[in-house]
């Protein structure tokens, strides 16, 4: 079972970074344990009259060593492939992987009683660099400092522990130590040079991939920000963008709310005015949703419709909603006073606010993603608004928003009267609906 996935789209992108990486590293590690194994096996094939050490018994110590370095990496690797991989386990990945190069040169050092200061001409000591190239991999500061730090350890080790001295005549020591000089020892050493280079070119192009894909994601994410409400945005950042699209029904408080006479109030306006004075009106709607935690859906000429309850419900939506409704009526009465100033026509705004179960979510692809909000309940805010022109109230709302909101209409001292129970244009079923004590347009 593969691990799963965070929600966070930049997390999600690392985690999978990881995997890739951990893959890759696997492959290299094995690709080193090959190449280190026919390197050991031409050399010691070829030499043949040796005094240092007994060839059956290094044959054995090489092949033993190298192919737990591979079957590490090969462990690894099925991990990764069938989902079982952990991010802990990269530090016992490179845990084993210094414990075997340590145990190796210690091995060689003690077997040929050699000085520490003859380590180098093993070609196992270039394998190191080539792990922390390795590590450069993943992408995990942490993980590539703890190969560093543990590298070092173990080179101290070696320093402390290998201080072995050889018993042979100089020409002795001479003639045999050059097999580790020879054509297939230093091919060897080019090869981990390659593989090191190859390495370090792999995890620049891995990390140049990661930023491409970063680029994208983002890129995708604004694209979808144009189509979608400013208020939605942090559901684009959560990821819970794909639930979005696929939609759910969920108990919201809708608010439609329209300009009373701004056909008349346009034409008497020059464009420039007009587009002022509508710009000044959204900008009110704007201000008020804003306080209250709503999410204006659309702007509609002269109109807004303002959804409560997203990105996701709360207990408190048709309060907020109708604290919106009252908001929006004191801001409309402080923009008379000013507009009064300059001999301006009054402003007049109806409004119809409902509470009830709708479809909420995005339609279309990423090239043009509209945001929706549709069911009956879009219908009853609608003609509730449109009912503030025949009652001549500014403000209308149902029965079933004012008990979400916990507002009782036949409580003493209520400020909400009764317009009685109405069957609205559209609807056969009748339904109680109230505005506010003293309120008109």
């Amino acid at each position: 079972m593969a691990p799963a996935l965070p929600a966070n789209g930049s997390e999600r992108l690392l985690l999978e970074a990881d995997l890739s990486a951990e893959r890759a590293a696997s492959v290299v590690r094995m690709a080193i344990a090959i190449v280190l194994l026919v390197t050991v096996e031409v050399v010691l094939k070829r030499s043949n009259d040796i005094s240092l050490l007994d060839l059956t018994e290094a044959r054995n110590q090489a092949r033993a060593t190298l192919g737990l370095l591979f079957f590490a990496g090969l462990a690894v690797y099925l991990l990764v492939k069938f989902g079982r991989w952990r991010p802990w386990m990269a530090y016992v990945t490179v845990t084993v992987d210094i414990a075997v190069l340590v145990g190796s040169l210690l091995a060689d050092l003690r077997d040929l009683r050699l000085p520490v200061a003859f380590m180098s001409m093993f070609p196992v000591v270039g394998v190191f660099p080539l792990l922390l190239a390795v590590s450069a991999l993943r992408i995990r500061p942490w993980v590539q400092l703890y190969a560093l730090c543990l590298t070092l350890v173990g080179l101290a080790l070696v320093a402390c522990m290998g201080g072995w001295g050889s018993n042979l005549a100089p020409e002795t020591f001479l003639r045999d130590a050059e097999m580790f000089y020879s054509v297939p020892a230093n091919t060897a050493r080019a090869a981990m040079l390659a593989l090191g280079g190859a390495g370090l070119v792999l995890g620049a192009l891995r990390g140049r991939r990661l930023l491409n894909q970063a680029v994208a994601e983002t890129t995708r994410r604004l694209n979808l920000a144009r189509y979608l409400p400013a208020e939605l945005l942090p559901v684009l950042s959560s990821d819970n963008i794909e639930e979005l699209r696929t939609g759910r029904r969920a108990e919201v408080a809708l608010v439609f709310i329209d300009i009373r006479g701004s056909t008349a109030m346009g034409e008497a306006m020059s464009p420039a005015a007009l587009t002022g004075f509508i710009g000044a009106f959204r900008a009110r709607v704007t201000r008020a949703a804003r306080q209250h935690g709503g999410v204006i859906d659309k702007f509609i000429g002269d109109g807004a419709f303002i959804i409560f309850g997203l990105p996701q419900t709360n207990g408190d939506d048709a309060a907020r909603a109708l604290a919106f409704c009252r908001s929006m009526l004191a801001s409309v009465d402080e923009w008379n006073g000013l507009r009064k100033a300059t001999d301006a026509v009054p402003v007049a705004v109806g409004i119809g606010v409902h509470f009830g179960t709708a479809f909420v979510g995005a339609i279309g692809d990423e090239q043009r993603l509209e945001f929706t909000v549709m069911g009956d309940a879009v219908n009853v805010a609608a003609r509730l608004e449109d009912a503030t022109k025949a009652f001549e109230v500014p403000l209308v709302a149902s029965r079933d928003a004012l008990k979400a909101a916990g507002e009782d209409p036949q409580s003493a001292g209520s400020p909400w009267r009764s317009l009685g129970t109405q069957a609205l244009r559209g609807r056969n079923e009748a339904m109680p609906i109230y505005t506010l004590e003293n309120s008109a347009v």
